[in-house]
């Protein structure tokens, strides 16, 4: 047993040790806003996001003269229709997107052989911008559940890479209407698509917004400036919360219907002669960036009205300014629900409009070119780029190989279609082989069923002839002739084991095992 120990005890102090921060701790990084993304603050401004910055030009002014103007309304005129000009398709552009769009819905139809592809929104009305979405849907003579209709996405997108029409291509199957989304190779343009599948409501609206393009000449100049400013902030998408083009149309019928400002009526009626661009573009902003009220009505072009939400049953609690428009087909679907960025879109109006308002105009020519609508919108580099880019795959040639590619694609993956199933009349496997069989003596006797297949009688008269076989696979056997004798080679027969043959007789075990009684097999049927 030990003793007690000689050491002194160990004093008893109460240190006061500091909390540190634990720098183990895992802490929940900031949310790093996305490109498309661009938030309100609390004063209503436009918020910057982490984008990186573009860099914007005004290249439709190298068309413009020096003309000298009476007022800052009528030289932004000018540049609306100048830019107009300028942002529409080439012809060299419209032959590269119409040829992706064709080939595509080939690769489609691989798939789905009786169904239609078509396009919709603002490539049906030539309302683009260059590096635009192009929106495609596909109708099929059969409706789709929610889970075939998926299925069917998810196929499509693969078939897509595989043909090399894309490298990433993503479905968005969570989504109101489920699409596919992807971006085409370089050599093929480098153009947006977007695939539905059997959602008619935007393939049945071209018609309808068609005409009202062709009853207001306004209305594509307002609706291609307002998509340019919506774009350069990223608010353009209503899958980012931004305000789609279809709901900006909307709003723009319905700013023409409504004249609110109470101009004159050959303002809106003959706006190239009346030089009223300017005036309408100023009016647009200021009304949906103050004037209209968010709270307590709706947009209703059917109707040519500003109705009440009550009414609809359209009042939202935790949203109160949000922007509701009564959508052209089905009255019940509200076309501004996804828009939940509307304050961020009122602020990018009540902006722009203040900065149209206070440029610095002068009648009097200056060495500095006046640039009105220069100051709230422009043109990207990545725009530029992407013109020159279906530019030169025109010239080249490389968009014409790349079309190419994709269609031998489909015949290395045997397009067009999956070949039908078989007939119950017809043979769905290759017949059986029927070789030569050794009798117990060793003699060679053939199978009743074993002759050629060009010496028994044809039953099938009706049917098909056999279609050739591909050239990668291998040649057929030949068959068995009956003028000349093959023997099939085979093991040593029982007599020779047993000695009365010419062959190498076995061991003893082998003979002794082949002497004994075999059990009985049960024949397959």
């Amino acid at each position: 047993m030990a003793g007690p120990s000689s050491l002194p005890e160990r004093p008893i102090t109460t240190e006061v040790t500091e909390k540190k921060p634990d720098d183990k701790k895992r802490r929940r990084p900031k949310r790093k806003r996305v490109a498309s993304e661009a938030a309100a603050t609390e004063g209503g401004e436009v918020g910057t996001n982490d984008a990186p910055v573009e860099t914007y030009s005004t290249p439709w002014l190298e068309k413009m003269g020096t003309t000298v103007y009476e007022s800052k309304e009528q030289r932004l005129h000018d540049e609306i229709v100048a830019f107009f000009e300028y942002m529409t398709p080439t012809a060299d552009e419209r032959h590269a997107r119409a040829m992706v769009i064709a080939q595509v819905a080939e690769v489609v139809k691989r798939r789905l052989p009786k169904a239609a592809v078509d396009t919709f929104g603002s490539v049906a009305q030539d309302l683009y911008l260059p590096d635009g979405d192009t929106d495609l849907v596909i109708s099929t003579p059969h409706t789709y559940d929610d889970e075939t209709k998926k299925r069917v996405l998810f196929q499509l997108s693969a078939l897509m890479r595989n043909s090399h029409v894309t490298d990433y291509v993503q479905v968005v199957h969570r989504a109101r209407v489920p699409v596919i989304s992807f971006k085409t190779s370089p050599d093929l343009g480098s153009l947006k698509i977007d695939i539905s599948l059997n959602a008619t409501d935007g393939l049945n609206a071209v018609p309808i917004l068609r005409g009202y393009f062709e009853r207001m000449p306004a209305l594509r100049y307002l609706v291609l400036a307002l998509k340019s400013l919506l774009t350069r902030h990223r608010l353009n998408s209503a899958s980012s919360s931004g305000l789609s083009s279809y709901g900006l149309i909307c709003l723009a019928i319905s700013f023409l219907q409504l004249n609110p400002m109470g101009r004159p009526a050959e303002y809106i009626e003959k706006p190239l002669e009346s030089e009223s661009l300017g005036v309408l573009l100023m009016d647009f902003l200021q009304y949906y960036a103050d004037v209209f009220p968010y709270e307590t009505s709706y947009v209703s072009v059917t109707q040519g009205k500003v109705l009440l939400k009550a009414d609809k049953g359209w009042v939202n609690e935790s949203r109160p300014e949000s922007l509701c428009i009564e959508c052209l087909l089905n009255p019940d679907n509200d076309v501004g629900r996804p828009t939940s960025k509307i304050r961020a879109i009122r602020a990018l109006f009540r902006e722009s409009h203040a900065t149209l308002e206070s440029y610095s105009f002068s009648p009097s020519p200056s060495p500095d070119p006046t640039n009105v609508l220069g100051s709230i919108l422009g043109v990207s580099e990545s725009t530029l780029e992407h013109r020159a880019l279906l530019k030169s795959i025109v010239d080249s040639g490389r968009l014409t190989q790349a079309l190419q590619d994709v269609q031998h694609s489909g015949h290395q993956f045997g397009a067009p279609g999956r070949r039908p199933p078989p007939s119950s009349a017809q043979q769905p496997y290759p017949p059986p082989r029927h070789y030569a069989r050794v009798s117990g003596h060793g003699e060679n006797e053939r199978h009743p069923r074993s002759e050629p297949r060009s010496q028994r009688p044809s039953t099938n008269h009706s049917l098909p002839a056999r279609p050739p076989m591909h050239p990668s696979l291998p040649a057929r056997p030949m068959p068995l002739s009956s003028t000349t004798s093959h023997r099939v080679a085979q093991g040593p027969s029982i007599g020779s084991m047993r000695g009365g043959g010419g062959g190498r007789a076995p061991s003893t075990r082998l003979i002794d095992r082949l002497d004994e009684p075999q059990p009985s097999r049960r024949r397959r049927t």
